[in-house]
């Protein structure tokens, strides 16, 4: 693929072979919260996106993980953090920096109620977004997005791994990530779509191999005809799979986000966040995957990678990738660890806050996968802080 921008790096990660379908540009987690939506405010969106528009305007087709909602401050649910909203300025940012279509299928969804994805729906529309992945009940979560891109039926689909946020027959939500639900709907518009495409919410925050039931649901994924998954949650850049026709990609990380906002600043990774990309999968035979590096500022907002950054990207990536056949093993030897000290050291902050709702929130997550993961942690030596 050539875009002859000399001022830009471009990094390729996997050759493509064979005749090409198309280009899809992704970016990961979009939050303008706390710092970056003041800073939004005064400098205008437009700003925001910048960095992002060459490598999006290349490619065929755009997308995005719209990580918070728009809503305002008064909003937010019960148990929620304060800042987790966006303007809905955001909207038409996107859509001038060349996005198509965006997930709102996310943990951060329903942080504004029911009033707050509407908002979000009207404004996404109001701006020329395609939005998937949520909607007033469960049917209209699971509806996808339908394009025609190069004279190609694209059908692009969107679901989050959630707690309490799931759309249900007669309640507003997120199309829940699971296995028979996805194959489902993968049976149902495979005849449809000439390119099929995922995009999900999923794994563990900050860490870089994803666990094992995401390595299984994405095998599961590919299997049932999805040419490109696209994963995100993690807050970091993890690794990619090529299997034949598919290629996925377990998170693109954030891409425009401020990731000090909020009431609990993690130190598990706070430097690692910032290391971001445009990915570019041109889809092929055998598709091949390049990426524009970025490093986000103090606000969050994405700048072009400076060769040193570039490399540490590049080198980042590639290791984990190659790795990525060990990653359920990874895991629990180098992520658990890290994981459970993040939890009990965020668990601490609120203990200390006094804030129960935070607390009994935390809580209410634990599920039995979990005992395994924090078995493997205690065994190595978790950082309990």
């Amino acid at each position: 693929m050539s875009r002859p921008r000399p001022w830009e790096i471009i990094v390729r990660l996997l050759e493509p072979r064979g005749a090409v379908r198309m280009t899809v540009a992704a970016l990961g987690d979009v939050g303008l919260v706390g710092s970056a939506r003041e800073r939004a405010r005064r400098e205008g969106v437009d700003a925001a996106f910048a960095a992002l528009k060459p490598a999006l305007s290349a490619a065929d087709l755009r997308f995005a993980n719209l990580e918070m909602p728009f809503g305002d401050a008064d909003w937010i649910e019960p148990g929620r953090t304060a800042e987790f909203w966006q303007d809905d300025a955001v909207a038409g940012g996107l859509a001038r920096a060349g996005v198509q279509v965006v997930s709102v299928a996310n943990n951060h969804a329903m942080d504004c109620g029911p009033r707050g994805l509407l908002r979000t729906l009207e404004s996404c529309k109001a701006a020329g977004l395609l939005a998937v992945g949520a909607g007033a009940n469960l049917e209209a979560a699971r509806q996808p997005a339908r394009l025609e891109v190069r004279g190609q039926r694209v059908v692009v689909l969107a679901y989050a791994a959630t707690h309490g946020d799931a759309a249900g027959a007669d309640r507003a939500g997120v199309a829940p990530l699971e296995g028979d639900l996805i194959r489902e709907d993968l049976m149902r518009w495979r005849s449809a779509a000439d390119v099929l495409i995922v995009s999900a919410h999923w794994g563990t925050m900050y860490v870089d191999y994803p666990p094992p039931r995401v390595i299984e649901l994405a095998r599961a994924i590919e299997a049932q005809g999805a040419d490109l998954v696209l994963g995100h949650h993690p807050h970091v850049l993890q690794g990619f799979q090529r299997h034949g026709r598919g290629l996925t990609l377990f998170s693109l990380g954030e891409s425009a986000f401020n990731s000090r906002a909020g009431d609990f600043h993690a130190t598990l990774a706070s430097e690692l966040r910032r290391e971001s990309a445009v990915f570019t999968a041109t889809l092929a035979e055998e598709p091949g995957l390049d990426l524009d590096p970025l490093w986000l500022d103090v606000d969050g907002f994405p700048t072009p990678a400076d060769p040193a950054t570039a490399a540490r990207i590049r080198e980042r990536m590639l290791r984990i990738s190659t790795r990525i056949e060990e990653a359920s093993e990874r895991y629990f030897s180098e992520s658990a660890p890290q994981v459970v000290g993040y939890e009990l050291e965020k668990l601490g902050h609120y203990v200390r806050q006094g804030r129960l709702d935070k607390i009994v929130r935390m809580l209410g997550t634990f599920r039995p996968r979990h005992v395994p993961m924090l078995w493997h942690a205690v065994r190595r030596g978790a950082r309990f802080r």
